[in-house]
């Protein structure tokens, strides 16, 4: 049975601007976004007989990468019968882009085991319909992604590291979303498109999406708190939630908030991936 296994990096969202819902019921975004070197599941592609996605808690149809397959099958007009099994390191809800991320990587195994040869435009596109992070994956780095997170813009991010913590709990996109809409719309952003290095990189930091995620979920809070008092310049929400990342100026400063965090369930810490 031939086959390859890939990682599937989680991402952070440096700066997440989300406008008001549109008639087609989706948000717009502008979003500077960053492959993190940690955490990364690990997905195996393989053919096989017949389709199986093997991902304990989500299996199946359920998972993205079903949703993956179903669009590359449609893109290339053949049945593409494969065997994916995910081992799950990036918490689910937590804004890290897991279930995306999760989805590329079976895009690109795909194209590659399989040689269709279809190319990182054409396989940007495949997951434009899958789903909003998916493109992202696909091209990895650091990008701007608007509208619904298919139109990516090459950029550059300053130096940093994360120390990522979350809850047990995770958060819903969607009822994060519909929270927001409850809410006043965010103030203006300004034009601000490179964003500069630490410390003022901490000024720079902005998620939309923080005082609905908050607000359905308090004890965030608490996470934001213990991140500062473990020595973090700035707190950041992870897209949607429910992880929270401290902001550091480098992985040595981060490693050293990590032995003085005091809060339970997950956490790791992260820089930047290296480019493909």
């Amino acid at each position: 049975m031939a086959g390859l296994t890939l990682m599937a990096p989680a991402k952070i969202n440096l700066r997440l601007l989300v406008g008001p819902r549109g008639d087609d019921g989706y948000h717009p975004l502008r979003s500077l976004m960053v492959a993190l070197d940690a955490p990364c599941d690990r997905v195996r592609v393989e053919t096989a007989p017949e389709r199986a996605v093997v991902c304990p808690g989500i299996e199946g149809p359920a998972n993205l990468a079903w949703a993956a397959l179903d669009a590359l099958e449609r893109e290339v007009g053949r049945p593409l019968p494969l065997r994916v099994e995910i081992a799950k390191a990036i918490p689910a809800q937590a804004g890290l882009g897991g279930g995306s991320s999760d989805a590329a990587a079976v895009l690109v195994g795909a194209d590659r085991l399989l040689r269709l040869g279809l190319g990182a435009a054409r396989l940007e596109r495949v997951a434009a319909r899958v789903g909003s992070d998916v493109p992202f994956f696909v091209r990895g780095g650091t990008q701007w992604a608007e509208g619904r997170g298919e139109a990516l813009t090459p950029a550059r991010a300053p130096r940093f590291a994360a120390l990522l913590s979350m809850p047990a709990a995770g958060l819903p996109t969607g009822a994060v979303y519909a929270r927001f809409d409850q809410d006043p719309p965010p103030p203006p952003a300004g034009d601000a498109e490179t964003p500069p290095a630490m410390p003022a990189l901490a000024g720079w930091l902005r998620n939309d999406l923080w005082p609905a995620a908050r607000a359905l979920a308090p004890e965030l809070a608490e996470g934001e708190a213990a991140l500062r008092a473990a020595g973090a310049p700035a707190v950041l929400l992870c897209g949607s939630g429910a992880c929270m990342a401290g902001i550091f100026p480098d992985r040595a400063a981060a490693e050293a908030a990590a032995e003085r965090l005091d809060a339970p369930g997950f956490r790791a810490v992260a820089s930047p991936a290296a480019p493909r």
